[in-house]
């Protein structure tokens, strides 16, 4: 886990994509309000310290000016539509002026062609959003070109399109803090928000990245929240050997599935504390923990709080 959480700052132009620039932030919001989660900041800025509109025709202005920008652990170039226009001797020399106060640059969507244009890839492996892929590969013979979601080579990383964005964000939450943050952050994405209070239809929404069976078995214990059943009884559901389940969870989500299964039940309780008024015996029996004590036991040793406080602290969404 780092000494301190890491800084963003998210560089704007023109035709950037909303849902692109919402799936890098979405999840740092996320995990900055989770009860124990890391106290990431993030601030907006364009090179030419205007407001700047997004594809869709939405306007942001910028949080913070260019020149106030003075160290950052993650620049992220945010581009969509129309990057070639952008592509001048004023942004290079912005861009270069960056490189030398950020740790890490990241070009997503369209980004990665500016950091090419710029001549930060030289040499390095790269991606970018798949209608450019060919273009990109022409205009750039010395940059390698990958069709993996993300790619990081050096302090460079690219990416393409929203849902791979948010795959970015997610494996660096991952590395950083550990599989059950990332875990938690996911969740907020992957299912129906009727489904935490008792609506019985979150698990025909799951839309968890993986494999069949690893989605199969999610299914099976997002269905049987409130009256958890046995590990067997989830390989038996999904077709799968005990054994064949547990090297499933670990290759794809790096903890055991009785792991998996308790975060899962967690989760559903923290939130249960957050935004009801339900007690913690009621909460403790809606998330299939057979007494108040047992569920504060378990919540304190993974939120290293206890549940009471947790109502203390508002819980961003």
């Amino acid at each position: 886990m780092p000494d301190k959480s890491p800084t963003f700052c998210f560089l704007l132009f023109d035709g950037f994509s909303n849902m692109v620039l919402a799936s890098a932030l979405e999840p740092l919001r996320v995990a900055h309000g989770l009860p124990t989660g890391p106290d990431f900041t993030w601030e907006t800025a364009s090179v030419f310290d205007q407001p700047v509109q997004s594809s869709s025709g939405l306007q942001i202005t910028p949080s913070l000016a260019l020149a106030e920008v003075k160290s950052v652990d993650y620049l992220i170039l945010v581009s969509g539509y129309g990057v070639r226009q952008h592509a001048t001797p004023e942004v290079f020399l912005k861009l270069h002026q960056l490189r030398n106060i950020t740790r890490h640059i990241v070009g997503i969507d369209t980004g990665a062609w500016l950091m090419a244009e710029a001549g930060f890839l030289e040499g390095h492996e790269a991606t970018i959003h798949w209608q450019e892929m060919n273009a990109f590969g022409e205009r750039f013979p010395n940059v390698k070109l990958s069709e993996d979601r993300f790619v990081q080579s050096g302090n460079h990383i690219t990416c393409g399109g929203a849902s791979t964005v948010m795959d970015m964000i997610l494996k660096l939450i991952q590395d950083q803090y550990g599989a059950a943050l990332a875990f938690d952050v996911s969740n907020m994405f992957v299912f129906d928000v009727n489904w935490k209070f008792g609506i019985n239809q979150g698990a025909g929404l799951m839309k968890t990245a993986g494999s069949p069976a690893l989605r199969a078995a999610v299914n099976t214990m997002a269905d049987n929240i409130e009256h958890p059943i046995s590990l067997s009884d989830i390989a038996d559901a999904t077709s799968t050997s005990l054994r064949s389940l547990n090297r499933i969870f670990l290759n794809e989500l790096q903890m055991p599935p009785g792991k998996y299964y308790q975060l899962l039940r967690l989760t559903r309780a923290r939130d249960m504390a957050v935004e009801t008024h339900l007690s913690v015996i009621q909460i403790a029996l809606l998330t299939g923990f057979s007494s108040a004590s047992a569920l504060s036991r378990a919540f304190s040793m993974h939120y290293k709080m206890r549940i009471s406080s947790v109502r203390k602290r508002k819980l961003v969404l």
